[in-house]
């Protein structure tokens, strides 16, 4: 498989489980967090200002468009740089996948400034669902990867529609990298080089030839890094400090 159509289906996959996971199931999680939070809460705003078991349409896009969607891209584009180093690992690749991205990604959401996590139903419960969903999504995406790959090769009707789905994300991932590199994820823009920097390593590992320990070693650097800091915002949360 060419590497446009490697990124493009994997960034369709991504998209489809951002959607079912990082959209519709996140909020089946909210809800939960929230019926948990009991009576008393309802109705209280949350950080980000949603409604405490107020369930609307307008929330539930709202949370598959900037949510789902591009974490879903940025997760099928991972995942499209990290397949050829996972598919030794078959058939656990994607549950692997989903660890390892609720290591290296999990302080982003887990943040221990975010008082809902504490405000809003059992810690530990809100903890445990929100780092099940790095999880799922990793499953998910891996997944659908394999049979979007199949199915794009065949020469039906619907093989040629998810082959133009499938361009049509790889667009909309290049459009998110722009954005991501200017800036627009809320990072430095040499910050965001850096990480985009560091993960293409591998990919021009296996693209040069070079040893693959050169390939492990940078996944293994980025693991660390964010493992530490996801523990460690984890560890804040459940114990309150």
């Amino acid at each position: 498989m060419s590497v446009a159509r490697q990124v493009g289906t994997a960034s369709l996959a991504g998209i489809v489980a951002g959607v079912l996971v990082g959209g519709l199931l996140g909020r089946v999680v909210m809800r939960i967090s929230g019926f948990m939070a009991g009576a008393a809460l309802a109705g209280v705003h949350t950080e980000n200002g949603n409604v405490v078991g107020d369930i609307t349409l307008a929330g539930t896009l709202a949370l598959i468009l900037f949510v789902g969607l591009p974490s879903g891209i940025l997760g099928g584009l991972l995942y499209a740089l990290l397949e050829p180093w996972l598919s030794r690992l078959r058939p656990w690749h994607g549950l692997f996948y989903g660890i390892a991205l609720l290591a290296t990604a999990g302080f982003a959401f887990l943040d221990p400034v975010n008082f809902d996590f504490r405000r809003f139903g059992v810690t530990a419960l809100n903890v445990a669902m929100f780092a099940a969903l790095f999880v799922l999504f990793g499953v998910a995406t891996a997944w659908l990867f394999d049979r979007l790959r199949v199915l794009r090769a065949g020469t039906t009707g619907l093989a040629r529609t998810v082959d133009i789905l499938a361009w049509v994300a790889l667009i909309a991932a290049g459009l998110l990298v722009l954005l991501f590199l200017g800036g627009g994820a809320g990072l430095e823009p040499i910050v965001a080089i850096v990480i985009v920097a560091v993960l293409l390593v591998p990919a021009i590992v296996r693209w040069r030839g070079l040893p693959p320990s050169i390939g492990y070693a940078s996944l293994i650097v980025v693991l660390l890094l964010g493992a530490v800091r996801t523990v460690t915002g984890v560890l804040q949360l459940l114990t309150g400090t």
